[in-house]
């Protein structure tokens, strides 16, 4: 509060921006004066004035000029994320959207011309270099493929990270691999790479690269008897793990500094203060990649720690994205900060949806997915089995084949029922069902992305067993069964409510 005595130290002036921003390697500097008439100030000392909540800055000759309230509205995420430094602040080159309101409004600016060329590259993908399609790649790439693959080398030549974040289905493993692939043969890795996938997708990973790039070498760093030896690693294009065994090896595996690192079914660290998640970011790689099937903006601290592994700083540190994005947007549903936000991801998420590329796609594709049983499951498998063929063999050496028909039959049928679920079998079972963990996983996944599924058994049991696993997820569902009376209604109702996915 100033009294009259004091009006007169008032610099009177609406303040305007002089800006200067100058390259560095991977980083611009920012140089921005504020000027008051003929007073200037840093614009740092203004940051440092609305960090303690003041309106006021002093000026040089004593006087005293106000800050505009928009001022703080408008550069306060530019203070919050920049770096600062001696003259002023410090931006990546993933964080120049940071400097828009700024450049806006600046009345004299001198401007690098690199920041114009790497900005005009952030803003949108027309320039991207189309890639020739590797020629140890044993299948052919879809247009959005294609488009996927020259945004996977774009991100890798200006040292960014991204998140493939395309529907489920749309084949984001054929085009890491087909990337991958790429860089083995223009000859740009310069170690191996890491894949970090769950491990109910192994099998699939396993299979999908011995299709399509079966010339790249695969080393799989995981079970019980793996060789911690790192210079094992050179003789190899990947290094397949799963999420467990990099959260238990990662003093290991952190020593090694791999080409790329890419975590599939990325959603695994969407809790940023996860072990998991922690570990992600100890990883050391030059480049590194986020694949998921899941809508990566469903949740603002899903995206940060995703960000936080391929980008990190990008976002800033947690407690500030808490404050800055996180609240203002859950809490507050505030467009502005909704806007900033998507601005300044934007260029490291690609995400196309099956509506997107429908024309591109066949009338219907087959997935088979793949999968170990669990050990426990395994165990009962492998004791099922024996049981029966001790059981045929007695019963074939005292009487004919038709005469043990039956019991072939339901000794086939039981180790069905025990590879879906072993309940049905030992119903005393406790154990994991790993049929029934990627069922579930894929289908929060066609949930979180808006689908529909319908899922068969010819098994009723087994369905009463998925109904509270799917409870326990969240999974909204409709039921019917040979016993279920009012049938059309439960189909009617699966098919026009977009509640029941």
């Amino acid at each position: 509060i100033f009294g009259d005595r004091d009006l007169g130290k008032i610099n009177r002036h609406t303040p305007t921006i002089r800006l200067n921003i100058s390259s560095g390697i991977d980083w611009f500097d920012i140089e921005a004066i504020a000027q008051y008439g003929d007073q200037e100030v840093p614009l740092r000392e203004i940051r440092k004035a609305l960090k303690k909540g003041e309106k006021y800055v002093k000026l040089a000759d004593g006087s005293i000029g106000q800050i505009p309230d928009q001022w703080l509205e408008r550069y306060k995420h530019l203070f919050e994320l920049a770096e600062e430094t001696e003259k002023g602040l410090r931006v990546s080159d993933m964080q120049l959207s940071l400097v828009d309101e700024l450049l806006a409004d600046a009345e004299q600016k001198d401007v690098a011309p690199e920041f114009h060329q790497k900005r005009e590259r952030l803003k949108g993908f027309t320039e991207i270099a189309k890639q020739p399609i590797p020629t140890g790649f044993t299948g052919e790439l879809r247009p959005y493929q294609q488009a996927g693959l020259n945004w996977l080398h774009f991100l890798r030549e200006y040292g960014f990270g991204g998140i493939l974040a395309d529907d489920m289905g749309l084949g984001k493993t054929i085009q890491v691999l087909a990337f991958l692939q790429s860089l083995h043969e223009q000859g740009k890795s310069t170690s191996a790479s890491l894949l970090v996938v769950p491990k109910s997708l192994l099998t699939n990973w396993q299979r999908e690269a011995a299709k399509f790039t079966p010339a790249l070498k695969i080393h799989e760093f995981m079970g019980n008897f793996r060789k911690k030896d790192r210079s094992i690693f050179q003789d190899y294009d990947i290094i397949l793990t799963t999420y467990g065994t990099m959260l238990r090896d990662i003093e290991f595996l952190r020593e090694y500094r791999f080409h790329c690192a890419i975590l599939d079914e990325s959603q695994v660290i969407k809790n940023p203060l996860a072990k998991s998640s922690k570990a992600a970011r100890l990883l050391n790689a030059e480049h590194r990649l986020c694949m998921t099937g899941t809508p990566v903006e469903n949740n603002t601290f899903e995206l940060w720690s995703q960000f936080a592994f391929i980008n990190p700083g990008l976002l800033g540190h947690l407690d500030t994205f808490k404050r800055e994005f996180a609240n203002p947007i859950e809490s507050r549903q505030e467009a502005s900060t909704v806007t900033l936000l998507r601005r300044i991801v934007y260029p490291f998420i690609l995400r196309r949806t099956k509506q997107q590329v429908a024309p591109e796609l066949p009338a219907r594709t087959e997935r088979m997915i793949y999968t170990d049983l669990a050990p426990a499951q395994r165990k009962l498998y492998n004791h099922t089995r024996d049981h029966y063929r001790g059981l045929l063999l007695g019963l074939l050496q005292e009487s004919d084949v038709n005469d043990v028909r039956m019991k072939i039959l339901e000794g086939l049928l039981r180790l069905r029922q025990a590879c879906i679920h072993p309940a049905p079998v030992e119903p005393t079972y406790r154990g994991e069902a790993a049929k029934f963990e990627i069922l579930l996983e894929t289908l929060e996944t066609l949930q979180s992305e808006g689908h529909k599924a319908l899922v068969f058994s010819q098994f009723v049991q087994t369905l009463h067993l998925l109904e509270p696993e799917m409870r326990k997820r969240g999974l909204s569902y409709t039921y019917l069964d040979g016993q279920t009376r009012d049938r059309q209604e439960r189909v009617d109702l699966f098919q026009n409510d977009p509640a029941i996915s």
